[in-house]
């Protein structure tokens, strides 16, 4: 494709995700750690991060909420946090000085284009971002450079439909073009785009997760969604009927 042509498109993608996102985030009020976001922490916690973590560098590209960088700065990494969106840089900075986190930065750029160094991170997360970029190669390679030899990126993205349930088909259609997504992924597809040695894999997002959800979007049950989170973990093995995928990589030194 032109690269006149890939830019009009990022450019395109980029107001589409700056609009979306800037009205969610303009609605948040107070940082709150949803049981599906703890659920990610603790993958992060558990396989993600050494148990000497404590002092290194973690980036989380298009933060968006925060909550894991947030979550990582308490835990005494140095923390490195991206977005595009300027209401999420507002919101993040707010949380800084609410938890007196002074080992986390924040930047404003596109997840493709972060100015910092070659190898300044011992970990990476990019949680639900890769399927909203336009020129993939142009991030995946971004990150890549960002990462240290050895190093570890955790990834997660929507998964393919072929391990959707069918009914399940036309809801998340509508909801990839809604959010922006470009595109799935499953963990063969994603490695071989990164060239990177596979060391987890996860997989959320099933049946009973999505049913708690519905439900407690009309009937709001806290106990419910807590519980259909732990049932949701206990298929983080099992492809088939998930809807994301959790995938950590590493950075093998050459």
């Amino acid at each position: 494709m032109p690269l006149q042509k890939v830019m009009d498109n990022t450019e395109k993608q980029h107001r589409h995700q700056n609009h979306y996102f800037n009205r969610e985030f303009a609605a948040v009020r107070s940082y709150h750690l949803a049981p599906w976001q703890q659920s990610y922490i603790n993958k992060i916690t558990s396989h993600l991060l050494a148990k000497d973590s404590v002092g290194k560098n973690i980036l989380d590209i298009a933060t968006g909420s925060g909550y894991v960088a947030i979550e990582m700065a308490k835990r005494g990494l140095n923390v490195t946090a991206s977005d595009l969106s300027i209401v999420a840089i507002k919101n993040l900075k707010k949380y800084r000085q609410q938890f007196s986190l002074k080992n986390l930065n924040i930047i404003k750029c596109p997840a493709e284009k972060i100015p910092l160094a070659d190898n300044s991170f011992d970990y990476i997360i990019a949680n639900a971002i890769l399927e909203h970029i336009f020129d993939e190669n142009k991030a995946i390679n971004e990150w890549l450079r960002l990462l240290k030899p050895n190093g570890q990126i955790l990834v997660t993205i929507p998964l393919m439909y072929r391990y959707i349930w069918p009914f399940l088909w036309p809801i998340n259609y509508i909801h990839d073009k809604r959010i922006g997504h470009l595109r799935r992924y499953n963990s063969t597809s994603l490695q071989s785009k990164f060239h990177l040695d596979l060391m987890h894999v996860f997989y959320t997002g099933h049946l009973v997760k999505v049913i708690g959800a519905a439900i407690n979007a009309i009937f709001p049950l806290p106990k419910l969604v807590e519980y259909c989170e732990i049932k949701d973990d206990y298929k983080q093995k099992i492809a088939y009927g998930a809807n994301n995928i959790v995938v950590i990589m590493k950075k093998t030194k050459q």
